[in-house]
């Protein structure tokens, strides 16, 4: 008996839960996010590697010689000008002093000639002093003052010396790598650090030299990485292409990104012409039976189910042929199990 009336109960109850679903009646409203459709300028689209790249990659190297007492740590960042390694002063600090001391010397010296060819002057004005005399204490006195100016640029050099034993980072950036160890002896030249500038960055990508009647600089273009998308302004199309390859170098500016130097990224590089129409993020298309849809909300807070006529994939934006118009809002989390004319609650928009 108990059977029989369960089996009454479903048979009535199945048709009226198939009703409120149509009808979105039985349903508490979904928790959904929501973005707004745009109009975008979509254009046909090659997908093209790329990588982050910083413009200042250095190895940063010893101007004097001597030992290393101090470099810094793998990892620190680091502003222009900031010290970044010193070397033993010692010596150079003995001879800045001697420089110092025979510029010293020099200067007391041509104080001296300088009387002297004064005084041959008085004389030879007065015809008490020959003619070999005075031409005698002129030369000394330039022979001083030559000698006092080569003496003067050894000392700009003893202090120049002993100011880059404490070698400085050349821009801003972090130390990526040690390339010597402190209580090494480095001669001139040899490497001490890798500096990277990771403020100042590009994204470098190969592309088909077919593609450049479509890219121009300053055009912005989609740039995706591990399911984040950013658009970045090309910054230049090198105009020479490889004779092998048949490609050229195009550069996009990224220094405002928090693109880590060495990412590799996908970019969509347009290779037809740009089309303005309606697009939706790629987040908004759920596929049920073989067919695409797009729930949008409707005024009265319900999910339309709207068919995606899908014209055109550009990054992560699709373009919507027909049923949605810019301004409307999409759902783009939320959506899977929605049912047409679900009430829905919208808690967030990406």
């Amino acid at each position: 008996m108990k059977k029989h009336v369960l089996g009454l109960i479903c048979l009535i109850g199945l048709p009226l839960l198939a009703t409120a679903q149509q009808e979105g009646m039985a349903f508490p409203p979904a928790r959904v996010q929501v973005a707004t459709a745009e109009l975008r300028d979509m254009a046909p689209v090659v997908e093209v590697s790329g990588t982050v790249v910083s413009l200042n990659d250095s190895r940063i190297a010893t101007e004097v010689e001597g030992v290393i007492t101090w470099l810094a740590e793998v990892g620190d960042e680091v502003e222009a000008g900031e010290v970044i390694a010193r070397i033993e002063p010692r010596l150079m600090q003995v001879a800045l002093t001697r420089a110092r001391a025979n510029v010293a010397r020099l200067e007391a010296d041509l104080r001296y000639r300088e009387r002297q060819l004064a005084r041959a002057e008085e004389l030879a004005a007065s015809n008490n002093a020959s003619a070999n005399l005075l031409d005698e204490s002129r030369t000394n006195r330039d022979q001083v003052l030559h000698q006092l100016e080569d003496a003067r640029a050894q000392f700009e050099r003893a202090e120049g010396d002993l100011a880059r034993t404490r070698i400085r980072a050349a821009f801003a950036g972090h130390v990526t790598q040690r390339l010597a160890s402190v209580g090494e002896f480095l001669s001139v030249g040899e490497d001490v650090l890798r500096l990277v500038d990771t403020r100042r960055k590009e994204i470098i990508l190969p592309a088909p030299i077919a593609l450049t009647e479509f890219v121009k600089p300053e055009q912005p273009v989609a740039v995706h990485y591990s399911g984040v998308e950013r658009r970045h302004p090309v910054r230049a199309v090198v105009p020479v292409g490889d004779a092998v390859s048949r490609v050229v170098e195009i550069r996009l500016r990224a220094s405002d990104s928090d693109w880590l130097v060495g990412t590799p990224v996908q970019v969509s590089l347009p290779n037809g012409s740009a089309v303005t129409a309606v697009a939706v993020p790629r987040d908004a298309l759920v596929e049920r039976g073989g067919a695409a849809y797009v729930y949008r909300v409707t005024d009265d807070g319900a999910a339309e189910q709207v068919t995606a006529n899908i014209t055109s994939t550009v990054g992560m934006w699709v373009a919507i042929a027909d049923g949605i118009e810019a301004g409307d809002q999409v759902i783009v989390r939320g959506a899977e199990r929605l049912q047409p004319g679900q009430p829905v609650e919208i808690i967030d928009t990406p």
